[in-house]
């Protein structure tokens, strides 16, 4: 108790675990909620689980709520399952996705992660997971970072030509990315020129201050 009053003076550490694939993770107590950080970022929960439901709501919690099966590429420790099952409220099935260990780890110690009885867990790549998988899906979350840096094949047409096979005729892309400079700005416009033959493209920027959400539906 003493800890979670106290959060709301200073952030309080909770535990740290460097992982060789996003770096040093720390659970920190801020104003009564413990939220998931690498060195330079929110990892889970915090500023990302704001930046996700505002996703959400923009494709719409009653569209969300009528679909079957949700994917999410980058689970960490899992905040945007949490407002999908919490406040959208989602039945259907959700497979997330995580090539780090040590955060599904922090996730289930933590966050409660192995505990939500709809989601099932692959600690995968994801470029592998969306070239083996069978299912197919009507929302794909992307949310992968290596701390708050983006991998290159996230903006690769191949990438998003292997999603589009494993979602439904009437399926949504929600993507989220980081714009912090010139250059990644036009990372971005560059992403978008390629694909918006394929997509109908909706683009919310500034949220969070830096984050970029990005939607994609087919054509």
């Amino acid at each position: 108790m003493f800890k979670r009053i106290f959060s709301y003076i200073l952030p309080f550490s909770l535990f740290q675990k460097e992982s060789t694939i996003s770096g040093l993770l720390s659970v920190t107590l801020l104003n009564g909620k413990q939220i998931l950080n690498s060195p330079n970022t929110d990892y889970s929960y915090g500023s990302l689980q704001r930046v996700l439901r505002f996703g959400l709501h923009k494709i719409g919690f009653d569209l969300i709520r009528s679909q079957e099966k949700v994917l999410v590429l980058g689970l960490a420790a899992g905040s945007v399952v949490e407002t999908l099952v919490e406040e959208v409220n989602f039945q259907g099935e959700i497979h997330g996705v995580d090539i780090d260990k040590e955060v599904i780890e922090i996730g289930k110690q933590y966050f409660h992660l192995g505990e939500i009885k709809n989601l099932q867990i692959f600690i995968e790549n994801a470029q592998d997971y969306i070239k083996r998988t069978h299912d197919r899906y009507d929302l794909v979350i992307v949310d992968i970072f290596q701390d708050d840096r983006m991998p290159n094949f996230l903006f690769e047409p191949l990438f998003f030509n292997q999603i589009n096979n494993i979602i439904n005729k009437e399926g949504i892309i929600l993507f989220n990315t980081i714009v912090k400079n010139k250059q990644e700005f036009q990372r971005n416009r560059s992403f978008m020129h390629i694909l918006k033959e394929k997509y109908n493209i909706l683009v919310f920027s500034k949220i969070e201050l830096n984050n970029e959400l990005i939607i994609l539906t087919k054509k």
